[in-house]
């Protein structure tokens, strides 16, 4: 892993996915689009599959979910539901082919711009994670040193919200 550090702070087009990729991936800052310049428009995704398609890589576009999110993020739809978890897709499914290198791409809440009067949704922060949920590099160096991240306490796994799974194409 090559750690690359943001150079973006911004809770709407920061660069922390790009720079996570070139810390994932082993690239220079300049060898990756800011995919974040695009939210909104639907297109960051078919540009990030793109562009790790290109370098050899498949962004399987399955997400594996905390199974304790919808408690914080829909927690009125989750107390008159009966919620059973989808392990295909959960945490809890995690195994090492969904990574690169023993680390996975992760989102947490972000330490920076999470806001308790906003939807938790609103701010988030991508991460590398190991199959543990331990956090292994964060690209906000502001960041070194953190205790838990929003909402750890109430969701779990260190705070990880979503992992998601990229592998070396065959």
């Amino acid at each position: 892993m090559k750690r690359v550090y943001q150079r973006i702070n911004s809770p709407v087009t920061g660069d922390c996915f790009k720079c996570c990729l070139c810390s994932l991936l082993e690239l220079d800052y300049d060898e990756v689009p800011n995919f974040s310049e695009l939210y909104g428009s639907g297109d960051w995704f078919v540009e990030a599959y793109n562009f790790l398609a290109r370098n050899g890589y498949e962004y399987s576009a399955d997400s594996l979910w905390n199974p304790n999110v919808p408690f914080l993020e829909n927690p009125t739809e989750s107390c008159f539901a009966d919620k059973k978890i989808d392990r295909e897709h959960s945490l809890l499914a995690l195994k090492p082919e969904d990574g690169i290198d023993g680390l996975f791409l992760a989102g947490v809440y972000s330490p920076k711009y999470t806001n308790p009067n906003e939807h938790p949704m609103n701010h988030l922060h991508a991460v590398l994670c190991d199959e543990h949920f331990n956090i292994v590099f964060d690209p906000q160096k502001d960041y070194e040193g953190i205790l838990h991240y929003p909402y750890a306490n109430i969701i779990g796994f260190n705070g990880i919200r979503v992992i998601e799974t990229l592998r070396r194409i065959k």
